[in-house]
């Protein structure tokens, strides 16, 4: 007797999409993203990253602004979640340590999303843009109102100042990937975010405005000083060679006599930047006789630097993605040993901390140089040094 089979039961089985695809597919759109940038991140990456094809990835999201966009809303979503979560309290300062310990747990979350920050203003249109930045003005005037009421005497510019640095302290595991564990990452950057409410920082003052001075007639400086002009300001894919050219007082070809390619522009700029990083860690430690004198002196001098150059760093926090994979490690080689290098004086000043915890504190004070130069064009280099210190120093 044959047994009977029921029609196409050795079919091969039909392929189901993951239920939860469309989330995936935002993951890896986050980390792409977050490491490559806008402009350089293709459909095609991000839906071979996933296991799909790009026709697939688009029945998802019609074009690759949609899908940035739903990368940015996730991720201020997760932040808005986690601070509606956290209750409100009669001591100001317990509300503030929540507050903090939930926005760095989001952080360390999604710490492949860590640049989206960085590029969304200039992507974004404005519509996007005023609802994000919606969402990050109330978190800021919670923390600030918080703040007032921890310090009733504190002014309102100084508490804006130092509500900044506490965010930026918390939001600083997103820009580099020193392992720790979890728990005590959380512990390090709430107790070093939430030290900074009682730091007396220096009267915020705007810098005098000096004339420009002479600039330099080699042709190669005049193209590299067009070409970080233009990248900090309008990001390195949407500034051409012959706009360099342009603002060089050069035609296109004049550049490349000089450089072989943008990217040759760009190379050339953060490696200017991280040898003067190197030669300010230099300056500050011959100035120095203590591991906390070196603190102090490391701080002053990175800040000197960024605050004397916003254009430079802007393009080097934020550019770096753009290199090429080659030139792009060996930078990022050079800058660990800049990071060791602090980290080995935080250890001596505090030989309480583990290394990998004096990295993070050296990261969060590197960030927080970043972010208040970005935030207040013009702030006075003492008020970005003792934040810097003090979250080097903080017991």
């Amino acid at each position: 007797m044959t047994a009977r089979t029921t029609p196409g039961a050795w079919a091969t089985p039909r392929r189901t999409r993951p239920a939860d695809r469309r989330e995936i597919v935002l993951r890896a759109a986050v980390t792409a993203f977050g490491a490559h940038g806008y402009a350089a991140t293709r459909l095609s990456d991000i839906a071979d990253e996933v296991g799909i094809s790009t026709p697939a990835l688009y029945r998802h999201f019609d074009t690759k602004y949609q899908l940035f966009t739903a990368c940015v809303n996730h991720l201020s979503q997760s932040y808005d979640e986690a601070m509606a979560a956290v209750p409100e309290a009669r001591d100001p300062r317990s509300e503030i340590t929540w507050l903090l310990a939930a926005f760095t747990a989001v952080t360390l979350d999604n710490r492949t999303a860590g640049n989206l920050y960085r590029w969304e203003h200039r992507v974004l249109r404005p519509a996007d843009r005023a609802q994000v930045r919606h969402r990050r003005i109330s978190l800021h005037r919670r923390m600030r109102g918080l703040i007032e009421r921890a310090r009733p005497a504190l002014d309102r510019p100084s508490a804006d100042l130092i509500t900044v640095a506490a965010l930026s302290v918390s939001a600083s595991p997103a820009t580099h990937r020193v392992a720790m564990h979890r728990r005590t990452a959380i512990e390090t950057i709430t107790r070093t975010a939430t030290g900074l409410i009682d730091v007396d920082l220096p009267v915020r003052t705007a810098r005098a405005v000096r004339p420009d001075g002479l600039a330099p007639t080699s042709r190669r400086e005049a193209i590299l000083s067009a070409a970080v002009a233009l990248f900090a300001r309008n990001g390195f894919h949407e500034v051409t060679v012959g706009d360099i050219g342009t603002a060089a007082g050069l035609p296109a070809s004049g550049v490349y006599r000089h450089f072989s390619s943008k990217n040759a522009i760009l190379t050339a700029a953060l490696w200017r930047t991280a040898d003067r990083t190197t030669d300010a860690i230099a300056t500050g430690l011959a100035q120095a006789h203590t591991p906390d004198e070196a603190l102090v002196a490391l701080s002053e001098r990175y800040s000197a630097l960024c605050v004397d150059d916003p254009e430079i760093m802007t393009v080097y926090l934020s550019g770096a993605g753009a290199l090429d994979d080659d030139e792009l490690r060996a930078l990022r080689r050079q800058q660990r040993l800049t990071v060791d290098e602090w980290a080995t004086w935080v250890v001596r000043a505090r030989p309480e901390l583990s290394t990998a915890a004096a990295r993070y504190l050296v990261h969060a004070s590197l960030n927080l140089a970043g972010d208040l130069v970005t935030a207040y064009p013009g702030i006075d280099v003492s008020a970005v040094a003792a934040s810097c210190c003090a979250v080097l120093a903080a017991n």
